[in-house]
């Protein structure tokens, strides 16, 4: 516990900023328990801690508190560096313990149970790499880290005592522990004491030889003196204080007069290693030290990469906690009334918020058929007087059903706060595309390497264009030019005219048919060339080649982006589907990836060969349950609300899986391009 100092009785304005600070720290606190007190403000502020720090930040808001109160108290607060490391070490326990629980599956509705943004990031990096019993473990040694910091002697209690004779410790000297009692004083003290005892000899042991006419000099009072007692310097002896003490009567001075210090010999200084020369790649080798530093700079020097995420807009202010209806519970009720109506017999387990839906995940009687409760989401949609209910039986991996309701208020989700989230940070994809926040709030990102092909297909006002948008910024955020080439076709003269100044494009943005068929050829082509290549290095894909290469032979990374489907197959048939059959079948080795958009998926559009190349597929609103069951095998597609509601089905999720995708804004996509324009160096652009 802090002790008590003497009160001085004047006021500061440091007691002013400590009583701010107490204040400001019970109002964070109450922020974060999403109390009305605070105001809109204050709940916003209180959002944005509980998404990036978690609600364990209150160990920090506590901590600072007692240490404003003890300081405002003029309590003396011991060992506050340790406290201070062992309240951080708290801080990172509790988040870590967080979000590990909801790894593991453990979700709470209490918003003080958040672990945010740096707890969820940090328990999915070592869950995914040393699974989940190591992970226990280590939550659990983080407490015990913590209390070790605060002083605990918890590890001496658990760990078992070590057996005393495998250590054989040196016993003390006796004369070495007579020293360490010894503490002689300097001249001046000797010179302004009232009385002083006459030294006693002690005889040399022989384990000193060489100090044997060391004197030991008892305690001495010091009288009450305005002047302090320089210092005793390290290994002065009583003899030479005692001539320090004659010099200075014989001075008249009160200083201590300095000894010199013994002449050593220099040491012999090292020859010092020359650098050894670099070369440039301009060819010039490195400049000598003392030459004058050239003033003029290339603009990779000056470029900034990842773009910072600034340029992609404001970050979206979504909380699940929040984002749930007022009248959830009566909507809950509506449900359990129309199923009991029908003789279905059921509970709302759990309710889930996302940006778009509400998902009421139903627990039903033992005995009750899927079947009775999968055709009724148009009693249910009439019920609640909504447009559109979709109703998943069951959800993958659990034994509920899941109800999803539109949201009364639709959340825009943006694409610099999935870039931003600890799930795309911390994703060991190559290819990382933030594809959605799910039902319940969490962020799904998807490496396009594993797909490693995408089609995306919706109407017009889905959302579809502006989610092939994000791809492409998400892309080249994190990939340099050198990392990453892109060839975008864009029949239509619309999609993607702003990217042409983009340093990571492969060629200009093709346009024409005749030109589309000459890209495709070309990318068959270097598909076949990269795949002989990979088979002489004994490489089973572009990462292993690119490690066995020098740096020189690296080749990067190829997506292609076709931003309509049907003006390619309508033109010319089987030409164009045999080229992206033949590419999306054997590309994905290569690095060579497709990421294809369609506004009607029909099946003479898309065929059943050419859906089984695109084993990832993102079905946004469709208008018919044809075309829907062709792309997701389920007419589910027909009742997403649009404005980037969608579906996303992969051979690692079969069962569709309800996102809202991410928005960026045109003016945002232009500054992104400007940026990168003017801060990589242009493109040397390939002609077909």
């Amino acid at each position: 516990m802090a002790r008590r100092r003497q009160d001085s009785g004047k006021g500061s304005w440091t007691e002013l900023f400590l009583f701010v600070l107490i204040v400001a720290c019970i109002y964070f606190m109450l922020a974060l328990f999403d109390s009305s007190l605070t105001g809109e403000g204050g709940r916003e502020w209180g959002k944005s801690l509980r998404e990036t720090w978690g609600g364990a930040v209150i160990v920090l808001l506590l901590f600072l508190m007692y240490v404003c109160i003890a300081k405002l108290m003029r309590f003396r607060i011991p060992r506050l560096p340790r406290q201070v490391l062992g309240t951080v070490q708290l801080y990172i326990s509790f988040a870590f313990m967080l979000g590990f629980l909801r790894e593991t599956g453990w979700e709470s509705q209490m918003t003080l149970f958040r672990p945010g943004s740096f707890g969820s990031g940090l328990a999915k990096f070592f869950v995914l790499n040393i699974g989940t019993f190591i992970t226990l473990l280590l939550v659990a040694g983080s407490f015990v880290l913590s209390a070790v910091f605060y002083g605990s002697r918890i590890l001496r209690l658990t760990l078992p005592a070590l057996p005393s004779w495998r250590f054989r410790r040196r016993k003390p000297k006796p004369r070495r522990r007579e020293r360490e009692d010894y503490e002689p004083d300097t001249p001046e003290s000797i010179l302004f004491t009232e009385s002083v005892p006459s030294p006693k000899l002690k005889p040399a042991s022989q384990d000193d030889e060489e100090d044997s006419a060391q004197i030991e000099l008892p305690e001495i009072e010091m009288p009450a003196s305005p002047r302090p007692a320089p210092k005793l310097r390290t290994g002065q002896k009583a003899i030479e204080i005692i001539d320090d003490a004659l010099a200075m009567i014989d001075a008249g001075t009160t200083e201590t007069p300095r000894r010199k210090a013994p002449a050593t010999p220099p040491r012999p200084r090292k020859a010092r290693r020359p650098l050894p020369e670099i070369t440039f790649p301009d060819g010039t080798a490195t400049p000598d030290t003392d030459s004058p530093k050239p003033q003029a700079r290339t603009r990779r020097d000056e470029a900034v990469f990842p773009p910072p995420p600034e340029i992609f807009g404001e970050r979206s202010r979504f909380d699940a906690s929040r984002s749930l209806q007022r009248d959830s519970e009566k909507q809950g009720r509506t449900i359990i009334t129309t199923l009991k109506n029908f003789g279905i017999s059921a509970n709302v387990a759990q309710t889930a918020a996302g940006p778009s839906v509400v998902q009421y995940k139903l627990e039903l009687a033992p005995g009750t058929k899927i079947s009775k409760i999968s055709g009724l989401d148009e009693e249910i949609a009439m019920d609640l007087a909504v447009m559109t209910v979709r109703i998943e039986a069951p959800i993958l991996g659990t034994h509920y059903v899941g109800v999803e309701v539109p949201a009364a208020e639709r959340k825009t989700v943006t694409l610099r706060s999935l870039i931003e989230s600890g799930e795309f940070i911390n994703t060991a994809a190559r290819l990382p595309l933030p594809l959605g926040v799910r039902t319940g709030g969490r962020v799904l990102v998807k490496g396009l390497e594993d797909m490693p092909n995408l089609l995306a297909a919706g109407g017009e006002g889905s959302g579809r264009t502006t989610f092939v948008n994000t791809c492409i910024v998400s892309l080249c955020s994190v990939k340099t030019p050198d990392e990453l080439k892109l060839l975008l076709i864009d029949t239509e003269h619309s999609d993607f005219s702003g990217y042409e100044k983009l340093p990571h494009l492969l060629a200009e943005p093709v346009s024409t048919l005749d030109t589309a068929r000459k890209a495709l050829e070309w990318a068959c082509a270097e598909m076949d060339k990269r795949t002989a290549d990979f088979a002489q290095e004994k490489a089973k894909n572009i990462e292993a080649y690119n490690r066995k290469v020098p740096k020189s032979r690296r080749i990067p990374e190829i997506v292609i982006i076709i931003g309509e489907l049907s003006d390619l197959v309508y033109a010319a048939d089987n030409d164009f589907s045999g080229l992206i059959i033949k590419l999306a079948r054997k590309s994905g080795g290569a690095g060579i990836h497709m990421i294809v958009s369609a506004q009607k998926p029909s099946v003479d559009i898309l065929p059943s060969m050419m859906k089984s190349v695109f084993p990832a597929r993102a079905a946004f609103t469709l208008s018919s349950a044809a075309d829907s069951r062709n792309i997701i095998d389920t007419a589910d597609a027909a009742k997403l609300t649009g404005k980037g509601d969608l579906l996303f089905i992969s051979t690692n999720s079969p069962v569709p899986v309800r996102l809202q995708a991410p928005y960026i804004a045109a003016d945002k996509i232009a500054d992104f391009v400007e940026y990168m324009s003017t801060s990589l160096e242009p493109p040397e652009l390939m002609t077909f």
